[in-house]
């Protein structure tokens, strides 16, 4: 199964879902074929998309007996990945078929056995100390980068210009380089050539500059992650890719702050940085206690630790003292209906199932926890608008990365 957009919408396709108007009245039944006059009774309906059977297509996705073993095997990834979600959620079910079809095409397949039960009253309750730790400074904690300080200050400072801006990101050649080579790319889409800083910053503004800086240099603050726990680089990708779809997912909600949603996406799991560099041997310990039991890395983290990467980042980002509606995004992504802002972290949310359903990097969960469906409404995302999303995700990972790769090594 998959979503086409109708303008994209062939001859010969096979529904999979039923095609209902806005008022729910049935326009054209499952597994019937669509012919000239449909598409144009849909375009007349403002159907925006249809659900059709999948099929080979360019890119060589198959769904024929052609590759049934290979097919099956992405399948029941995708389906372990979701096990603790209603696949018959709308956007559920497409993040279900591109996960699929992106996974086939990659072929990046999960390793589930045979699980085990969690052993009982096996639990290292750490929150208390951990909280003490954070708040008396004696955690091996990283201080807050002085650039970030730096950026803070100014952007904090309702007098401040877009030069005084510029003068913080041009003691780095590196950052001044990363800018100008973002503002030219694809990622705002300039039509001339900004070759300035400050021309830079008077295009994406100072507080949208100020929160890419911030994302960039607190994921190139953590670079020295035990490689016995995860590769650095496939974190980063997961944490760009989910950034990258907040961002994306904000513009098409036409939300302001796309900025502030892609850097709650590219530092919505950074807890657990903070778990995989400074406690690594509970990291090492927690990690595999997912893999024997079978659970999500989030339930195993609250059951045998007593706490959370997100409340990690929660403490972390006080300490730091980063911007509220940052905090509130990324404290909350596995519980953006209890957010002060349930839309924004329910962004982060969605985002991140989609990322980790598609295997865009990896962050050391290969299960998802929970969707909470209560915030997809109150979102409001139309599953056509999520396909999207995801397609121009896809797009912009690869180079968006190559940008960031200087920076982050």
């Amino acid at each position: 199964m998959r979503v086409v957009a109708l303008q994209n919408l062939k001859e010969g396709a096979v529904l999979s879902r039923d095609v209902r108007d806005i008022n729910g009245r049935l326009m054209l039944s499952k597994g019937q074929k669509v012919d000239a006059n449909h598409i144009r009774i849909f375009k007349i309906w403002g159907i925006p998309e249809v659900y059709t059977q999948a099929e080979e297509n360019a890119d060589g996705f198959i769904t024929s007996d052609k590759d049934v073993e290979k097919l099956a095997k992405t399948e029941h990834t995708v389906k372990m990945l979701l096990q603790n979600v209603d696949t018959h959620h709308p956007g559920i079910e497409v993040i279900y078929q591109t996960a699929v079809e992106h996974r086939y095409k990659n072929h990046l397949w999960g390793n589930y056995g045979a699980s085990q039960p969690l052993p009982k009253n096996f639990k290292l309750d750490l929150s208390s100390a951990i909280k003490s730790q954070i708040d008396f400074s004696s955690m091996p904690l990283p201080e807050v980068p002085q650039i970030i300080t730096a950026f803070t200050k100014v952007a904090n400072d309702p007098t401040s210009s877009s030069n005084d801006i510029a003068d913080v990101v041009s003691r780095s050649a590196s950052l001044s380089l990363l800018l100008l080579n973002l503002v030219n790319s694809s990622y705002y889409g300039s039509v001339s050539r900004i070759d300035t800083i400050a021309r830079a910053v008077t295009m994406v503004g100072i507080k949208e500059v100020s929160d890419l800086v911030m994302g960039i240099e607190i994921m190139r603050f953590f670079h020295k992650i035990p490689g016995d726990l995860i590769d650095v680089n496939t974190f980063r990708r997961h944490s760009l890719a989910c950034g990258l779809m907040c961002r994306i997912l904000a513009a098409h909600k036409g939300l302001q702050h796309t900025e502030r949603l892609f850097l709650s996406g590219l530092l919505h799991d950074a807890g657990r940085l903070v778990w995989y560099r400074y406690f690594a041997e509970q990291a090492k310990m927690v990690l595999y206690m997912a893999q024997k039991t079978g659970l999500a890395l989030y339930e195993v983290e609250k059951e045998c630790l007593g706490i959370s990467h997100e409340q990690i980042a929660g403490y972390l980002f006080r300490k730091w003292r980063l911007p509220f509606g940052l905090e509130n995004n990324v404290v909350y992504h596995h519980d953006p209906i209890s957010a002060p802002n349930p839309i924004e972290a329910g962004i982060v949310h969605m985002a991140d199932i989609a990322v980790n359903a598609l295997g865009l990097g990896h962050s050391g969960e290969h299960i998802i926890p929970h969707f909470d469906s209560k915030a997809w409404d109150l979102a409001a995302i139309a599953p056509g608008t999520l396909f999207t999303a995801i397609l121009q995700t896809n797009e912009q990972l690869d180079a968006m990365e190559a940008l960031l790769a200087e920076e982050w090594h």
